[in-house]
């Protein structure tokens, strides 16, 4: 199971399977329930799919967190973003998509968005202006759309067709990537739709800018194919699809036996499973360990409002929590060291953000489990020990990690968590018996103790705002766009606001190092590894992947990325 790193509501891993052969139109699936070994059709894309969904519902909404599209991380193969970015390399200019460019005003108040000519929607009229501009009226105007974190503007006009002018009442340079990351729909369709972050849009219904259409969807399988009319030229991977597959286990065992051609899964002994099986195809970023690049940052999500644990709003447990976690052996036992340590309470992702780090968070966390550290942070706040457990006014420190078990690491990590705090005398629950919409659902509405949780964003900025900033989240109950703790620091928001009016390094530091303090402070998010950006290829059926040595982008699992990485693509036949 693997997850995505832009903010959304939370995004998981893809697993593709396709129907339709090169020499016939008969069902003959790589992978899925069907078996079959080898890559029947070479000119199909398999990617891999690990949600753990018993079957697929048909929905194609870009800005609900369990639409089809969004858990598949597909989005983009429909509709797409102005720019694209590397985060792999947060230096590297963007590049031109549905956007020939972005510029600002230098008091950062004002971008202008110039339009590529001469893009058209998928039912044949034409990306305008007003598109975009409604778009960003769209998720500003509702706050569980605004899955990138856009700024509101305070006025939005339209210059000409290929213009669209933001103006915000402060600086926004802070959050120019997120406005470049927005997918932007047809207002045509959309301005007809009451409830953007939950209406379900079928695959008939599916209408944007990108490479490909849906071909067909059945709960187990679907397939997209080529837009001929696409505004780049007609992709040369003429086939894409997504077969459903029930765990991290069944994925694996496709993924080596050649049924796919893209995963993005933690798997246990890489090198065994899956690069020996065939050492010419099967292919990771880097040859050597971890193999992986860190993209975010993996936190345990404390919910500081649940009903059901009320400990949580403790700020001394939820330090205690930290303390009491063994990084290292969840590190080496569930990510076998694919994942390393979080070192820093401030959240940041390592070695990524080392020149955003906060030096009075560097290296404060300890990679082992600290009993003496918990003893002291409980004590002083008037637990003691009962039972063998801390207790206050008669209740323990009891809590709920809720995490799919098909996310195999994830549930072993919830395992170790549980095995390691109760026997500091917590009061620890675990449950895994929930598919990936069950548990995006308790999390982003607020109904929920405790989860293990991808990090979210591209920018060191936008992965502390997904757990800070209180005015992403939403009241129990209702879709939160982040801050999934429910935490409210004034601090907080104002180091958030003071981030996005920042016109200086010198001042975006600053705010920088305000947020990193607040987590560390506060610990509404636990920092536990450095989420790795997962990724395994196989050359047999296409060429032109990145790998470190053409690391033209970040590989992990998103919408912006399959789309990008897949039109790099070439069959081999």
């Amino acid at each position: 199971m693997r997850r995505s790193t832009t903010i959304t509501s939370i995004a998981v891993l893809t697993a593709l399977g396709m129907s339709l052969t090169a020499c016939s139109g008969s069902s003959s699936p790589k992978g899925g329930g069907s078996g079959g070994s080898g890559n029947v059709a070479a000119e199909t894309l398999y990617l891999e799919d690990n949600t753990g969904a018993t079957a697929f519902t048909e929905d194609f909404n870009p800005f609900d967190g369990n639409s089809f599209s969004r858990t598949q991380n597909t989005d983009s193969l429909i509709y797409e973003p102005l720019l694209q970015y590397n985060t792999l390399n947060p230096s590297q200019a963007p590049t031109p998509w549905l956007a020939n460019s972005i510029t600002w005003s230098t008091d950062g108040r004002t971008a202008t968005i110039h339009l590529r000519p001469g893009v058209k929607w998928t039912n044949g009229t034409a990306l305008t202006s007003a598109d975009v501009a409604f778009t960003y009226q769209l998720v500003t105007a509702n706050a569980a759309a605004n899955t990138q974190g856009v700024p509101k503007a305070a006025s939005i006009t339209t210059p000409d067709a290929n213009t669209v002018v933001l103006s915000f009442a402060s600086p926004q340079m802070a959050s120019a990537q997120a406005i470049g990351n927005q997918l932007i729909v047809p207002k045509a369709q959309w301005s007809t739709v009451s409830n953007p972050a939950t209406a379900v849009i079928p695959a008939a219904q599916a209408v944007g800018t990108g490479p490909y259409l849906v071909d067909a969807f059945t709960a187990q399988k679907v397939s997209y194919k080529a837009n001929s009319g696409y505004w780049d030229g007609k992709p040369k991977v003429p086939e894409v699809a997504v077969a459903n597959y029930a765990s991290n286990d069944a994925a694996t065992t496709a993924l080596a036996q050649g049924q796919l051609d893209l995963a993005g899964n933690d798997i246990n002994n890489v090198l065994t499973s899956f690069v020996a099986k065939n050492p010419q195809t099967n292919h990771l970023f880097q040859s050597t360990a971890p193999y992986f690049p860190a993209g975010n940052t993996v936190a345990l999500l404390m919910n500081t409002k649940s009903a059901t644990a009320p400990a949580l709003a403790d700020v001394a447990v939820r330090k205690a929590i930290s303390a009491g976690l063994d990084r290292a052996s969840m590190a080496s036992q569930c990510e076998t060291n694919y994942e390393l340590p979080a070192s820093s309470s401030g959240g940041l992702t390592l070695p990524l953000d080392q020149s955003s780090l906060d030096p009075a968070t560097a290296n404060d966390l300890k990679p082992a489990s600290d009993p003496s550290s918990v003893q002291s942070l409980l004590t002083a706040d008037g637990w003691s020990k009962t039972g063998g457990k801390w207790t206050k006014a008669g209740k323990t420190i009891s809590f709920t990690i809720i995490d799919p078990n098909s996310f195999t690491d994830y549930w072993c990590d919830a395992k170790a968590i549980q095995q390691t705090l109760n026997g500091l005398g917590f009061d620890v629950q675990i449950n895994g018996d929930m598919d990936y919409n069950g548990w995006n659902t308790a999390i982003t509405t607020g109904k929920y103790d405790v989860a293990l949780h991808w990090g979210q964003g591209t920018t060191a900025f936008q992965r502390l705002q997904f757990m800070l900033d209180s005015t992403m989240s939403a009241p129990i109950g209702q879709p939160s766009a982040g801050d999934f703790s429910h935490y409210q620091s004034s601090a907080a928001d104002q180091a958030v606001r003071a981030y996005e009016d920042a016109t200086t390094p010198a001042a975006q530091q600053s705010a920088l190092n305000t947020l990193q303090q607040q987590l560390s402070t506060d610990v509404p998010a636990v920092p536990v590894l450095y989420g790795a950006s997962w990724y395994e290829f196989s050359t047999a059926n296409f060429t032109g992947w990145p790998t470190q040595a053409n690391a033209y982008v970040n590989p992990t699992p998103t919408d912006q990325t399959y789309e990008y990485m897949i039109l790099h693509l070439t069959p081999v036949k």
